[in-house]
């Protein structure tokens, strides 16, 4: 907690410095104007009752003059700044509600700019024997105080609002990948009852007609259940990583339905490594499209796995109509989607024709 609150005030800082010497230089800018323009009348000259130090000052030329005044007011939105910092943080530790603590903050920034004024007509006074000769002169830093200490304090505001309207969508999106996360693991616990029994009878069946075929499904049910059941944080993995849990889902299928379902895979070998996508992604849509058709021998299911050159991975069905149509929830796919806005602000593409459908998924970097 204390090292976020070092670097707000640092981030504060710098842009104290940068907003001060802007200001410096703007504040000076239509007198280094004038100073160059012809049509306007040159600046009146100080009367007799003016300190030697202004008389110097006027005889020393206007470009002097204008470095003093960028100078000064450069140094005067700096010491606000600080000062207006400094308040932040201490009233940041009251107890107290948000607003009486603006209040109370707001009170004591202007007080202790009066203050800083009136320290400022003590050094004039020390510098200028009689500064009550300048007359109205005297009320400009007052003025320049209480503007500069208001734009200080709407600024503060500013940056503090946006830095907590941040804080607050990093929260919101943290949050919602949890909530993702939670609806996966839901997801994949709602698989493996109804996937699990399916496997057991397959495998039952291959034991007493096949059992090497029975031995290396086994080999690819306990890699498949492993990687389902292993909790992890991870929320992406490597291309040939998915691709594996994927061929082993596909092919105990295959031994399921034999040759009423086909699949192909043509994706880059030099993409394998590189490319990521969320986990369980491919699996989740390969799932959708053998528990949402009806296929038979004569009119198989086909399920392409393909890369293109838009840097979309494409999982493609040929659509058939199940004779008892199970209602759709939509969750997976909807799951999906918030994974991908979340981890890359990419959107997954959907194509629901009348004989295909199919699902284009970002590849993901590291």
């Amino acid at each position: 907690m204390i090292q976020k609150q070092n670097n707000y005030i640092q981030e504060l800082l710098i842009v104290a410095l940068i907003t001060s010497v802007f200001f410096g230089v703007f504040s000076m800018l239509p007198n280094l104007l004038s100073s160059h323009n012809p049509f306007m009348p040159p600046p009146p000259r100080p009367g007799p009752g003016a300190p030697e130090s202004v008389m110097r000052a006027m005889r020393g030329g206007a470009p002097k003059g204008h470095s003093i005044g960028i100078v000064v007011t450069t140094v005067l939105m700096l010491t606000l700044w600080i000062m207006n910092i400094f308040l932040y943080a201490r009233f940041q530790a009251f107890r107290a509600k948000e607003q009486t603590k603006s209040v109370l903050r707001y009170i004591t920034s202007y007080v202790l700019m009066f203050a800083l004024i009136s320290s400022y007509y003590l050094v004039l006074g020390y510098f200028a024997p009689n500064p009550y000769h300048y007359g109205r002169v005297l009320f400009i830093p007052f003025i320049a105080g209480l503007t500069n200490n208001t734009i200080v304090l709407v600024m503060l505001d500013l940056v503090v609002l946006q830095r907590k309207k941040a804080l607050v969508e990093l929260e919101n999106a943290q949050l919602k990948m949890s909530s993702i996360q939670a609806q996966h693991q839901h997801l994949k616990h709602q698989l493996q009852p109804h996937f699990l029994f399916n496997s057991l009878n397959t495998l039952k069946t291959l034991i007493k007609r096949r059992p090497l075929e029975a031995e290396e499904y086994l080999v690819r049910l306990s890699e498949f259940l492993r990687a389902s059941l292993t909790p992890g944080s991870r929320d992406t993995i490597a291309l040939r990583d998915e691709l594996k849990l994927c061929v082993d889902y596909l092919e105990m299928q295959k031994v399921r339905f034999k040759n009423a379902f086909h699949y192909e895979i043509d994706v880059p070998e030099e993409l394998l490594e590189t490319a990521f996508v969320p986990i369980f992604s491919l699996q989740l849509l390969a799932e959708n499209a053998i528990k949402h058709n009806g296929f038979t021998v004569e009119e198989p299911l086909y399920i392409y796995i393909s890369y293109n050159d838009d840097g979309y991975l494409e999982v493609r069905n040929n659509k058939k109509a199940k004779s008892i149509s199970e209602p759709s929830s939509g969750i997976g796919l909807k799951n999906l989607r918030e994974r991908y806005m979340v981890l890359s602000e990419k959107d997954i593409a959907i194509f629901d024709t009348e004989k295909y459908f199919s699902v284009q998924l970002p590849i993901l970097s590291k």
